[in-house]
């Protein structure tokens, strides 16, 4: 029976965690989306290039949003 390993990437306070089959270790951090889910997505290739099952997961994906928008809005609310 083959275990399968599965990466997950998810943000916490700001900074994206990397983590292992849901264990409390910490593979690592990273502050922004596309560099967690890069390392989570080479650590799972690593792992099926060793003929491992590994799939990367994501929880809450990082919504995008222009910087201006926010500071217009906080400008009209002081108006």
């Amino acid at each position: 029976m083959a275990i399968e390993n599965t990466y997950f990437f998810r943000p916490v306070s700001g900074v994206w965690h990397v983590t292992w089959n849901d264990a409390p270790d910490l593979i690592g951090s990273w502050s922004c989306q596309a560099e967690a889910q890069a390392v989570a997505e080479m650590m799972a290739r690593h792992m099926r290039v060793q003929g491992r099952s590994a799939r990367v997961e994501v929880a809450e994906p990082e919504v995008r949003r222009a910087s201006w928008g926010r500071s217009f809005a906080s400008h009209d609310v002081a108006a």
